[in-house]
């Protein structure tokens, strides 16, 4: 059996994500649903719990905002996880593991993934990352995963454990528990047998740099980490120089996001504060607009509602893209592209 682990920041699962569950997994299953919605718990410790309560003899440890694609993609699980030199699966993962940044900034990466935001219609990159050669082989040894989906046998978790000790916030659980994985003589795969949906980026902030320092320092040892690629220094000195520039530009990008929540989340409680930005008034135009489409490309979501939501869109102060919503409702729910 698979325990489906999930912290979540509702107190309860989604229905949606639970049919979904339902109808592809194709095998038995438990859903192990860590309520973290008044914040008490950092992801290492919502993990750590999950895995004390869960029955199965496979944990999947899975974001709440990703739908399934594939269909018994639970047999699949369970029959990579059955054999013993493999440690954890997962569905993205970095080749190339270094004490600075994080792998998904550095370009040796392996990605099997349907990215929620764009669609197959609008970009040809509809799987956000893969080699048409490698799709040949049923998985790809990375060094480490991406927490959006992994899953490992609950045994191992008599040898490793989610480090609450030493960190404390919400990033780097994944890499750590990687590591571990890998110290333990054991391969990290990337799987090219399960196709998954996540439907958001995520956001860095400041507690990532803190995370990052005890990892880098923990793991010091053990760093560089290389598995199934073959990478020179001039090559590794060339990416982390190009990375450090992206994760710049990131990280400013994703605290002004962070900010403006703190900004909206006051308005909402009717306490005083200050007025928007241009910056700020372009990101709430941004995330109306890709959640309304992310509306109309749902096509669960009745026409009815879907029109309401572009007549909000387009009453709101900010917002300036109606005419694309307009195109995108018509290509979706009229020509059902």
């Amino acid at each position: 059996m698979i325990s489906l682990i999930i912290c979540s920041t509702r107190p309860h699962v989604d229905e949606k994500l639970l049919s979904n569950i339902s109808q592809t997994i194709g095998t038995e299953y438990e859903v192990i649903h860590i309520d973290n919605s008044k914040r008490q718990y950092n992801i290492f410790e919502a993990y750590n719990l999950g895995v004390e309560r869960a029955k199965g003899d496979f944990l999947c440890f899975m974001h709440e905002d990703i739908a399934y694609h594939s269909k018994n993609w639970g047999k699949a699980v369970e029959h990579h996880l059955s054999q013993k030199f493999i440690g954890a699966i997962g569905v993205a993962g970095g080749s190339v593991v270094l004490d600075r940044l994080d792998w998904r900034f550095y370009g040796f990466g392996q990605v099997y993934l349907i990215q929620g935001n764009t669609t197959i219609e609008e970009h040809p990159e509809y799987y956000y990352s893969h080699k048409q050669e490698e799709l040949k082989h049923p998985m790809t040894q990375v060094a480490i995963l991406d927490g959006v989906w992994i899953c490992m046998r609950k045994e191992l978790f008599n040898q490793i454990r989610f480090d609450d000790k030493n960190f404390h916030d919400f990033h780097l659980y994944d890499s750590d528990i990687c590591m571990q994985v890998n110290k333990l003589g054991l391969g990290v795969f990337v799987t090219y047998d399960v196709l998954l949906e996540h439907k958001s980026e995520g956001t860095f902030s400041e507690g990532y740099k803190e995370g990052l320092k005890v990892f880098s320092q923990k793991w010091k040892d053990d760093l560089p980490m290389v598995k199934g690629f073959i990478v020179t220094q001039e090559e590794i000195d060339e990416a982390l120089e190009k990375a450090q520039v992206h994760f710049d530009k990131r990280l400013a990008h994703d605290m002004k996001v962070i900010e403006l929540r703190k900004v909206l989340n006051m308005k909402r409680q009717g306490l005083p504060t200050r007025d928007y930005t241009e910056d700020e008034k372009k990101m709430m135009d941004g995330s109306a607009f890709l959640h309304r489409r992310l509306c109309i490309k749902d096509r669960e979501i009745p026409s009815s509602e879907v029109r309401r939501l572009i007549k909000s869109y387009h009453d709101m102060p900010f917002t300036r893209h109606t005419l694309k919503l307009c195109a995108k409702y018509f290509w979706y729910r009229i020509l059902k592209l």
